[in-house]
């Protein structure tokens, strides 16, 4: 796994953690994703698994959050 991936699967965590606090987290988490990769295609660096790595930091950061409540 590289850097890039791991920077995103971190990002989509920590973004989505505070969903216990707040459950519009887990929708800027899903907005972060796709609009990052959308600025990264009008620069031709569209990933399609950097979508999948933030969304699977995002489901683990709200997996996370309804074990612990």
């Amino acid at each position: 796994m590289n850097q890039d991936k791991v920077e995103h699967w971190a990002f989509g965590f920590v973004l989505s953690l505070g969903v216990f606090f707040n459950p519009w987290l887990f929708v800027i988490g899903v907005a972060f994703a796709i609009g990052k990769e959308v600025y990264d295609m009008k620069h031709g660096k569209f990933d399609v698994f950097d979508i999948m790595a933030t969304m699977v930091g995002v489901f683990c950061a709200v997996s996370l959050v309804r074990l612990i409540s």
